[in-house]
């Protein structure tokens, strides 16, 4: 996984306005349906979703980050399109639900 060590909330609001579009993937090392999951989000945003930042944050390092954006449980994805959130998603998620909900928005910004 590319991940991000620590990431604190006046980073992440910076982040938010740099990025027109914007995954985050909360994780943990000891759950399996992060570790399964997170291949096919990747290769997804790779494929599908170029202009796409994907920010990937162990939930136990960044738990203030991720208690102040409501993300309580793992995996969790965060979608922002222009610093705005439009989807999340805990636990196990339809890889074909997450590519509609996204695909949608991000091909009026980026078409």
């Amino acid at each position: 996984m590319e991940v991000t060590e620590k990431i604190d909330l006046t980073q992440f609001e910076a982040l938010l306005k740099s990025e027109l579009a914007l995954m985050v993937y909360f994780y943990q090392e000891k759950c399996g349906v992060c570790k399964g999951l997170f291949p096919k989000v990747r290769e997804m945003v790779r494929s599908e979703f170029p202009e796409m930042e994907l920010l990937v944050l162990e939930a136990h390092q960044n738990r203030k980050l991720a208690a102040q954006l409501r993300m309580m449980s793992v995996p969790g994805i965060l979608v922002y399109f222009d610093g705005k959130e439009f989807f999340r998603a805990n636990g196990l998620v339809a890889m074909t639900e997450l590519n509609t909900k996204i695909s949608r928005y991000y091909n009026l910004i980026f078409d």
